[in-house]
């Protein structure tokens, strides 16, 4: 008894006890925290390991809730939205594993014995959603992604992502996808906040396109090994003889996951509006949405076509253009923005631009709608501010886009800033966007766009809107190169909030 309490008392104290690894423990991680300012945490902690179901090799560490990859179930009160019992691997305690400096290390002699097992899927790029049943309130959560031992035999390389609403735990937090070796260890932490009685955990990059893979090395070597195995990864013949595969293969693993509660913000702004899109797949946008909060879908432009599919895919809002023509489209709520006071706008949006082969076949752009006039928001009297990608050619070039319509048939600013003069680059991957606008001087105060504040990019006048209020949403524009290609958007959360 005493053991236990003193054990409770250490996971309150010290956050980093028994498995939740910090910034600087020499793993790669992302670290993803909101800024508001916290009160003192609470005292719960939930870990999960993700184990393979039968065939265990490695033992459960002592603290772990061992977790066979079932579907989920109210009674567990968490698990995948789609059964994974069937795909996990146990890669024993002796497995080496590569760390952030370079160092490779087993994990028994790193002390982390959860990490030995794994559960995900092969195949493209199709994320995993994981649900775990929680009180409304604020989460520090922990994921950790390696698939232990040797390289493949070809370019090993994979995608991972690991988040929830409008936080990234692990993975690349803004701009291309990660890429890494399969047992180079992926770890993150970040703090976000639950809103609807369960937190929604995507495992997997949308913006992953997937790599043309060639086997380095002499012809006449490692054939014993890639037909033992690799050969499984190439589409055909061809490319099997040739160690070649297109579009690359991809594996989405899990091993652990730390739940723990976090300091709940004390400094909050007013809210007006936010979608996390938290609720299950389904073709209507709206499905479970209450009246006062339904996306109504716009044609912004009266010349060109809004032919783009809407739906809610893995926690994401996904719009998806498969015709070989330009479209655009808008999706805005029916209330006006605030009159008064600062107002703040602000988004996630992901860009997928076609895989394998395939990639940079079209062009995009992605952003946030504002202000656009209350009888329904048009491409002539609304603000964009978002990015563009351009896919024709070898590489991909990107811009920031910004444009304010005149009110008739024309835009009073119509401006792309290429990413030569941004300090990022603008390519396939995700995008955090946001925009404060000040009422009183009718003035976009703040544009920043990946963390990078870009308003100095823009003149007063450019800057100055037509009208104070209006209609507010998102607007995503989409051109495909290439009839085998389905461009696609994520947005994973839209926010509207006084400060």
């Amino acid at each position: 008894m005493k053991r236990k309490v003193l054990i409770l008392l250490l996971c309150y104290l010290i956050p980093g006890f028994m498995g939740t690894t910090s910034i600087n423990s020499g793993v790669a991680a992302v670290l993803s925290k909101k800024s508001d300012t916290f009160a003192e945490p609470l005292p719960f902690q939930k870990r999960i390991n993700f184990v393979v179901k039968g065939n265990r090799k490695t033992p459960n560490p002592e603290g772990w809730d061992e977790y066979d990859g079932s579907i989920y179930d109210s009674e567990r009160g968490y698990g995948w939205l789609v059964d994974l019992t069937g795909n996990g691997r146990d890669r024993e305690a002796r497995s080496i594993v590569q760390l952030a400096n370079g160092t490779t290390t087993s994990l028994e002699d790193l002390g982390r014995l959860e990490l030995a097992n794994m559960q995900g899927t092969h195949g493209e790029n199709q994320p995993l959603v994981f649900r775990i049943d929680l009180p409304d309130g604020w989460y520090r959560v922990t994921c950790t992604s390696v698939n232990p031992g040797g390289p493949l035999p070809l370019v090993d390389q994979r995608s991972f992502k690991c988040r929830a609403h409008d936080v990234v735990f692990a993975g690349a937090n803004h701009g291309a996808p990660l890429v890494v070796k399969g047992n180079q260890l992926v770890e993150g932490t970040g703090v976000v906040e639950v809103t609807d009685g369960h937190l929604r955990i995507v495992i997997g990059d949308t913006a992953y396109g997937g790599w043309t893979w060639e086997y380095r090395g002499p012809w006449y070597a490692g054939w014993k090994q890639w037909f033992g195995k690799g050969h499984l990864y190439a589409n055909s013949w061809y490319k099997k003889l040739t160690r070649r595969v297109d579009p690359g293969f991809h594996a989405l693993r899990l091993n652990s996951l730390t739940i723990e509660a976090a300091p709940t913000a004390t400094v909050q702004p007013v809210l007006v509006f936010r979608d996390f899109f938290n609720r299950d797949n389904s073709s209507d946008v709206n499905s479970d949405v209450s009246e006062t909060h339904k996306w109504i879908r716009s044609r912004l432009h009266p010349e060109i076509s809004g032919d783009i599919d809407v739906d809610l895919y893995q926690t994401s809002m996904r719009l998806v253009s498969h015709k070989r023509h330009e479209n655009v489209i808008g999706l805005t709520q029916e209330k006006l923005s605030p009159g008064k006071g600062i107002i703040r706008y602000s988004t996630r949006v992901s860009l997928f631009m076609g895989e394998g082969s395939h990639r940079n076949s079209g062009s995009q752009e992605g952003g946030i709608l504002m202000l656009g006039e209350p009888a329904g928001a048009t491409e002539f009297n609304s603000t964009f501010v978002g990015v563009r990608i351009n896919g024709q050619g070898p590489a991909a070039k990107g811009w920031l886009v910004y444009k304010t319509g005149d009110g008739k048939d024309g835009y009073r600013t119509n401006l792309e800033v290429p990413d030569t003069m941004l300090p990022f680059k603008i390519t396939e991957g995700e995008f955090e966007i946001i925009i404060e606008h000040d009422v009183s001087g009718n003035i976009v105060k703040q544009i920043n766009v990946n963390g990078f504040d870009v308003t100095n990019q823009f003149t007063k006048i450019d800057l100055s809107q037509r009208i104070g209020q209006g209609l507010f949403g998102i607007r995503g524009a989409m051109h495909n190169h290439n009839a085998k290609v389905k461009l696609q958007q994520f947005y994973w959360y839209y926010r509207v909030e006084i400060l």
